[in-house]
């Protein structure tokens, strides 16, 4: 009698363990050691440079995620290219990853185990220069340097388009980039290390006041207003095997888009804190109309169908916006 209530204690003492662990919609606990165990009770954002991510910022100053997952840590990263965070994503240290399209479609036809989970944003994008020789596309010579995230950047895409709409070949300008982040292409820019620079918000609304700068126009023409530019993705394993979870950050995410949409004033005071910018320019940079912050893809298979007749994947493309996104996922 003795053994069999030590053997009942024993189970009922199992059962708390995996279900303290399991926290917010784990699937399971491998047992292989505290290491892993942590692993189960945390979530891995990764976010990148400036005003694309504000979703992503908000969320990370209000614990929102830790609202919707109770019990689970968040681990939050903050990388310099989507390149880098599927790289982060591929090896399993990345769960959820904030990037450009172009990226998220690479990611996807290369057989990575992701897709995209939600669009967080529309923000305008264009090519800035401070050559007063430079106002077309067709102006740009062989020397001249465009500042860009990397190759494969939405940016570069973005480039490549307007490249095909003004000369006629998507790649006539990939010779010309040269790879920086956005505030490292900024600072290029004003100092005259490049003589051109393709980037977006805070970085191009900061650009557009400077008058020794000027725009070359052509961006707008191939990328309408209203049009995916970042979307959030999570790995198959976050969305198959940890649903509750997979869902926290989603509800997470959506609340925080709300948040902004609703309240630019006090959105802009965290997101200015958290960047050492002026609130109240940041508050026009939030209301200005080509920022729109929503969690429906638009422009995806667009994207994607240009990559892949353009030479931008080794891959196919996908077939389909469900090849491309999970289920919860709204557009095209």
């Amino acid at each position: 009698m003795k053994l069999r209530k030590t053997f009942v204690f024993l189970i009922a003492l199992a059962l708390f363990s995996v279900t303290v662990l399991t926290g917010c919609g784990t699937g399971s606990v491998s047992g292989s050691g505290s290491a892993e165990a942590e692993k189960e009770k945390t979530v891995t954002i990764a976010m990148q440079n400036g005003m694309s991510y504000a979703p992503l910022t908000i969320m990370k100053e209000q614990q929102l995620v830790e609202k919707y997952c109770e019990g689970v840590s968040v681990k939050w990263v903050t990388l310099n290219s989507g390149s880098a965070v599927n790289e982060g994503m591929a090896s399993g240290e990345i769960d959820f990853g904030g990037m450009g399209l172009s990226p998220a479609i690479t990611a996807v036809s290369s057989g990575l185990k992701i897709k995209i989970a939600s669009s967080m944003d529309s923000m305008p994008n264009a090519v800035m220069s401070n050559d007063p020789d430079i106002h077309s596309f067709a102006d740009i010579q062989k020397d001249d340097k465009i500042a860009a995230v990397n190759m494969g950047s939405f940016q570069h895409i973005l480039l490549a388009m307007a490249a095909k709409k003004q000369l006629g070949d998507a790649k006539a300008l990939d010779k010309n980039i040269v790879a920086m982040s956005h505030p490292d292409g900024m600072t290029a820019l004003l100092n005259g290390s490049v003589n051109l620079q393709i980037t977006n918000p805070p970085y191009l609304y900061q650009e557009q006041k400077n008058s020794t700068l000027h725009e070359v126009e052509g961006i707008a023409d191939v990328w309408p207003k209203g049009n995916s530019t970042i979307v959030l993705t999570a790995t198959e394993e976050i969305h198959d095997q940890h649903p509750k979870r997979y869902n926290g950050v989603i509800k997470a995410l959506q609340e925080s888009i709300d948040f902004i949409n609703d309240n630019p004033k006090e959105a802009a005071e965290i997101l200015a804190a958290a960047e050492e910018l002026s609130a109240s320019e940041y508050q026009t940079w939030l209301e200005n109309e080509e920022t729109i912050f929503s969690t429906e893809c638009k422009g995806i298979m667009t994207a994607a169908k240009f990559m892949d007749e353009n030479g931008f994947m080794d891959n196919p493309a996908p077939e389909s916006f469900s090849d491309l996104a999970f289920d919860n996922v709204k557009g095209n």
